[in-house]
């Protein structure tokens, strides 16, 4: 009997440390991916309105030391970015106001949905805000 319980601890200590391992080896790939080239807004969603068409042609460089920099007609807007825990990407380029369209709606600690290579999707984490934003890889 003891060895049997034994054993079963032993097992669920193992299967522990291991989703543990791989949860905690998100966050490393999301900022290895987002800092690997130029990204789109290809979809931003503020209180259910699709305000995505305020970002074309703009280009997002996410740089691995936490700057921010767009890019639209050789004209640029600085912030930072960063990724917290396995699953908030934050994001500031400043005020949440009129006096900083379009960017204050993507000053917000977004949660991550899902990442690959040429996609990066966050949404709110209150999911009655109805707010969304996809990264797509130019």
């Amino acid at each position: 009997m003891i060895k049997s319980t034994l054993s079963f601890l032993s097992l669920a200590a193992i299967l522990l440390f291991v989703a543990c391992n791989k949860s905690n080896n998100i966050s490393p790939d999301v900022a290895t991916v987002a800092s690997s080239g130029t990204w789109q807004v290809s979809l931003f969603i503020n209180s259910g309105q699709d305000e995505t068409a305020g970002f074309s042609g703009y280009s997002f460089t996410f740089n691995s030391n936490g700057a921010l920099i767009t890019l639209k007609n050789g004209v640029s807007k600085n912030g930072t970015w960063n990724v917290n825990g396995s699953n908030q990407f934050n994001i500031d380029l400043g005020p949440k106001d009129n006096t900083n369209l379009p960017f204050g709606g993507l000053t917000h600690d977004w949660k991550i949905l899902s990442v690959a290579n040429t996609e990066i999707r966050l949404g709110d984490d209150n999911i009655s805000s109805n707010e969304f934003l996809t990264f797509s890889k130019n």
